[in-house]
């Protein structure tokens, strides 16, 4: 029938935090709705749990929608879910489920003993763990000093590096 089309919406969460995933069809004459994952496995068919994974849950099912929670999302349940509706032929929509990183606490090495004035001193501030990402920005008494970074993808975060290379003087 006209209307009788699964609508779902992208959703954005942070690593470690909730995504409800849900999928709702207008009109529907008793046919079921099933969720399944990015590699193709069937979460939930109506009420009933498909994949063994404890984090996933049922919140809502009926003819109307079918709502799941996936909790303790982490980075690699990032991907293209499908909600399928079993009507002849199947019709089906996707949903994007993007997963942010959070960049651990930002640390700073380079410096071991007091600096002598006139010295080359290198700092380099390190974080991991950020999708997208991390933005380092280095403050020299509140005011911003520009640094050199670098990036690397570490599976699907980054490690960023900023190093700050300058002369010493009484003021630093």
């Amino acid at each position: 029938g006209q209307g009788q089309f699964p609508i779902t919406q992208n959703v954005t969460v942070v690593e470690g935090a909730t995504a409800n995933m849900t999928c709702r069809v207008d009109y529907n004459d008793n046919t079921s709705l099933q969720w399944s994952n990015p590699a193709q496995q069937t979460l939930f068919f109506g009420d009933k749990k498909a994949l063994r994974d404890h984090r996933i849950e049922l919140v809502r099912a009926s003819w109307q929608e079918l709502t799941i929670r996936i909790s303790d999302v982490s980075l690699s349940d990032e991907g293209q879910y499908t909600c399928s509706l079993f009507t002849m032929p199947v019709k089906t929509t996707k949903a994007f489920l993007t997963v942010l990183g959070v960049p651990g606490r930002p640390e700073i090495t380079g410096f071991t003993k007091p600096a002598m004035e006139g010295d080359i001193i290198t700092l380099t501030c390190t974080t991991t763990g950020s999708k997208p990402a991390a933005n380092i920005r280095w403050f020299r008494n509140d005011k911003e000093v520009q640094g050199t970074t670098k990036t690397n993808a570490t599976g699907k975060s980054f490690t960023v590096r900023s190093s700050l290379q300058f002369h010493v003087d009484r003021r630093d």
